[in-house]
């Protein structure tokens, strides 16, 4: 259950996001992943505390109500929901604007069957998460490499991309590759870990585990062709607040369940199928806009009095979405 602080929340964020479009978005039920439901950041108290290592002590602000769970995800493919025996994940979402104006994310996947084949990061036939903003809530209007939007590829395994996080487009296309280094310190810092450890380059794991993905991202407005260091700051500040315009994010988390999936084969021909689960409704998806949240400024929203995760365990918090 979300708590809304502000009377007409829903209401005003779809007013103010709507006042911020460049072309016409789906209305935000259509837009936010299988529910409809809002999705909040909250801001981050302290920035110098934050630090993305898949420990979630720096979390220990943040007010467990807010939680992103696995009720507000869907199959791009329609396909049904796995059980939460089979996949879960919960997710903390954090912001911070001034001189920092960064996006901060936590997010544990417990998965049944841990699927971590191949050197690539990229990689559409196993777990892996994908994740993108696009500041200016353009919706991919002008194709991905047009410059508003911007994605990184993460998965745990025994990948050749630098600890494995990539920046997947390399900027405006027709342009040089200036971009590489957006996936790279300090713009994000990044941890990718897997509990058991031993289970981190493992092709098939099928003894179940929990994946944690930590990152910290510079927000910028648009891809210049200069690269990261000539493109301007995206303000979060300035579209904070429940009537703000927000902040649209998109996560893609692929699901991949090995060579017995009942799923059969992978659009590659290879067996095993997965499934690929989004945030974005099915309009959204469908006109390729991303998901919306409200950026909830300290004072908008209940803290957890450091209780919400340092005295609780992961698994104490998804119990009680459940």
């Amino acid at each position: 259950m979300r708590k809304f602080l502000v009377a007409g929340i829903a209401t005003l964020l779809v007013a103010g996001a709507a006042s911020a479009q460049f072309f016409d978005p789906p209305a935000l039920e259509d837009r936010n992943g299988s529910t409809g439901l809002p999705f909040f950041m909250l801001e981050v108290p302290n920035a110098d505390a934050m630090v993305s290592d898949g420990n979630s002590g720096d979390w220990g602000w943040f007010d467990a109500e807010f939680t992103l769970t696995m009720d507000e995800w869907r199959d791009e493919g329609d396909r049904p929901a796995p059980s939460r025996g089979d996949l879960n994940i919960t997710t903390f979402m954090g912001w911070k604007g001034g001189d920092v104006n960064r996006w901060y994310v936590f997010m544990e996947a417990f998965d049944d069957v841990l699927d971590h084949d191949g050197t690539s990061v990229v990689r559409w036939d196993g777990d892996m998460l994908q994740v993108g903003h696009d500041p200016q809530d353009h919706g991919r209007q002008r194709g991905p490499a047009s410059g508003f939007t911007m994605e990184w590829m993460m998965a745990p395994g025994d990948v050749t991309e630098p600890n494995n996080v990539t920046f997947r487009y390399g900027g405006v296309e027709g342009e040089p590759d200036t971009w590489g280094e957006y996936g790279t310190q300090p713009w994000i810092n990044h941890t990718v870990k897997v509990d058991p450890p031993e289970a981190f380059a493992a092709e098939l794991w099928t003894d179940g585990g929990t994946t944690t993905y930590e990152f910290d991202i510079k927000v910028l407005a648009f891809q210049e062709d200069g690269g990261p260091g000539a493109s301007e700051e995206w303000q979060m500040d300035a579209v904070a607040g429940p009537d703000g315009a927000g902040f649209p994010i998109a996560f893609w988390y692929e699901d991949g369940e090995g060579p017995d999936s009942s799923f059969g084969t992978n659009e590659d021909g290879t067996p095993g199928g997965r499934n690929d689960w989004t945030i974005r409704g099915p309009e959204a998806s469908g006109r390729q806009y991303y998901a919306l949240t409200t950026l909830l400024r300290i004072g908008e929203y209940t803290a957890g009095a450091g209780t919400a995760v340092e005295a609780s365990t992961w698994g104490n918090i998804k119990n009680s979405f459940r």
